[in-house]
């Protein structure tokens, strides 16, 4: 085969390969352009010397001499062809080491961010792994706390009621009272800390039953009447009585006293709380309080809902002390009955606390006389 041919198959090899690749020249960048403009060049230049020295030599030999189309070949064909194809791979390096030295870059940096990701997910693992302990350790310390307190809240209790006679001085009644109003509410914030701890320990297991919310609501409000009537609020209750709810009674019932201890502790004396339970038009179940109290803003409601936070209002009543885990025990619980719950307040106009059981929890009439016999007997002790 001919060198000349040779040369220009070799060459014309960069410009098919370049626009197979690229396929927009307008798109090409500028060393990319210089090298197929410049191959291109030099792929005819190769080709008319193969041509001037087989097929078309007589041709031109008729046009000019040898040296003649020698110097023009070279003058319009290799020496531009050349210059420009250097030029296209000067800038083609240029740009290659550039980007070489941003991929190194960006492989440091994935690096870097490899190892922060496994240091936080170690850290990540040992957190939750303390937490897990902290949770299982106040779990179970739930009898070593509770008993002792008991004890305090018993004896005391006997000693204010004069159970064996009288006291001899009168304000040894008055410490008796103090201690055991004391007791009863550092009870009630451990059980709130005992409870939120077996929960997220997962040690809490929901035993479900079906029951009325009306029967709930009526067995609820005499636990909360006598602290209501001291500050004289009064409850009007407003309840539907075919409302069955499949759920943890005990829990349920313990949602409520929360809401409606909160009701009272935040409402102004001779107010009104009302305590309504309904059923929406997507077949969920809805228990509902309302009090015409301080209220919350927004703010003070993303507060509340927190484990051991409390709204700005909370902190300015002395006489109404608490851990801040009422509502977020409430959240909790309602997680675990797949419910939800809704908090709507304004400042000085009071609070709307819902708790919304999914339609999945609401028991309708079924052919299991089993589960209406004892929805029945639940309804007529109500």
């Amino acid at each position: 085969m001919h060198p000349d041919l040779l040369i220009f198959l070799g060459i014309s090899i960069v410009p098919v390969l370049i626009l197979a690749r690229y396929r927009r020249v307008m798109r090409l960048d500028r060393g990319v352009y210089f090298i197929l403009v410049g191959t291109g060049l030099l792929s005819l230049a190769a080709l008319v010397d193969y041509l001037e020295e087989t097929l078309l030599e007589p041709f031109m030999l008729m046009m000019a001499d040898k040296g003649e189309w020698n110097l023009l070949v070279a003058v319009l064909g290799y020496i531009p062809g050349v210059f420009l194809t250097g030029l296209g791979l000067s800038r083609w390096f240029h740009v290659t080491l550039k980007l070489e030295s941003e991929i190194k870059k960006r492989e440091r940096a994935e690096e870097s961010l490899k190892r922060r990701s496994e240091q936080l997910k170690e850290a990540l693992v040992a957190a939750s792994e303390a937490n897990q302990a902290k949770s299982e350790f106040l779990a179970k310390m739930s009898h070593e706390l509770r008993t002792p307190l008991n004890a305090i809240i018993g004896f005391s209790e006997v000693m204010n009621n004069k159970v064996y006679g009288s006291l001899e001085v009168p304000e040894y009644a008055e410490y008796a009272e103090h201690i055991h109003e004391s007791g009863k509410l550092l009870l009630g914030i451990i059980n709130d800390i005992l409870d939120l701890a077996k929960v997220e320990a997962g040690q809490i297991t929901i035993t479900e039953e079906a029951f009325f919310l009306r029967s709930l609501v009526t067995d609820c409000l005499p636990i909360v009447q006598a602290r209501a009537s001291e500050q004289g609020i009064y409850f009007v209750s407003k309840t539907e009585d075919d409302l069955v709810l499949w759920a943890d009674k005990r829990i349920v019932k313990q949602m409520l006293l929360n809401l409606l201890s909160n009701a009272i502790k935040f409402s102004q004396k001779g107010g009104e709380i009302l305590v309504k339970s309904y059923a929406r038009t997507d077949g969920s179940h809805v228990l509902e309080v309302f009090d015409h109290g301080v209220g919350m803003t927004n703010e003070e409601i993303d507060l509340a809902l927190e484990p051991f936070s409390q709204a700005q209002a909370s902190k300015v009543y002395g006489d109404n002390a608490g851990a801040g885990l009422g509502l977020a025990l409430v959240n909790t619980f309602m997680g675990l009955h797949d419910g939800t719950v809704e908090l709507t307040s304004k400042k000085g106009r009071g609070t709307h606390a819902r708790l919304i059981f999914p339609a999945s929890r609401a028991v309708k009439p079924s052919d299991d006389d089993s589960l209406n016999h004892s929805i029945m007997e639940d309804f007529r002790a109500s």
